[in-house]
């Protein structure tokens, strides 16, 4: 299970199975015949250093995020919530951005490729970045401030990877904490958002195939861990 398609077929609202398909792409890339609009929100996303260290930071921190959410979700309205045997895990959100957000003095020195994304996201013009709790708080399954959603990540040649969101037609949207994500993730520059027709995501998910990104392995970043707070 993981499209939307399934998640409405058991009765529940629209909102919470689209909630929950976009947690599935963060781990799973949605096949190429997979787009239900005309276009989707593109970010460039230029990088040195290994486009799959980069692409795992940034799955294992939006995969904790949107664990928590699912995991907060109210199913309630559904006749029998637990038929769906819906994965509950919470990841933990990764050390190294929880060192970076959370600015107690307490914490391990944040590691340089999400200190310097930092620096990077600052000097572009976006801002001092976000608390830990206030980036959390955009997934929140309820929120009303996130309008865009998740769809896939694509590498576009060795030094550039595009991230792909659903944005509902729209090419400016409030998406500072995907930048930050980006950024910290150990991003040189991020680029956008541009509209762009769904037939290009589909040009490079067909090239890329099922096999990018990686899938994550056991004990890996993005790798599920035990039900916990960050």
């Amino acid at each position: 299970m993981g499209n939307y398609t399934d998640y409405t077929a058991t009765g529940m609202d629209e909102e919470d199975a689209l909630f929950l398909a976009e947690r599935d792409r963060v781990d799973t890339p949605p096949a190429p015949t997979d787009a239900p609009t005309p276009g989707f929100s593109r970010f460039l996303v230029e990088i040195d250093g290994s486009a799959e260290e980069y692409t795992e930071r940034l799955r294992s921190l939006l995969g904790a995020a949107l664990d928590r959410a699912v995991a907060a979700m109210d199913l309630d309205h559904l006749d029998d919530p637990d038929s769906l045997e819906l994965d509950l895990t919470v990841r933990h959100v990764p050390e190294w951005f929880a060192a970076l957000c959370t600015h107690s003095g307490t914490e391990q020195p944040a590691p340089d490729f999400t200190r310097a994304g930092a620096a990077r996201f600052t000097a572009a013009g976006h801002g001092s970045g976000w608390r830990l709790s206030g980036w959390l708080e955009r997934f929140d399954w309820d929120s009303t401030f996130r309008t865009w959603e998740w769809w896939d990540i694509t590498r576009t040649d060795e030094r550039t990877l595009s991230i792909w969101v659903n944005a509902h037609g729209e090419d400016f949207f409030a998406c500072d904490d995907l930048r930050w994500a980006a950024y910290t993730s150990g991003a040189v520059k991020v680029t956008g958002p541009v509209l762009v027709d769904a037939a290009e995501w589909r040009a490079q998910r067909g090239r890329a195939g099922s096999g990018w990104p990686p899938a994550a392995a056991p004990g890996s970043l993005s790798a599920h861990g035990r039900i916990g707070e960050p």
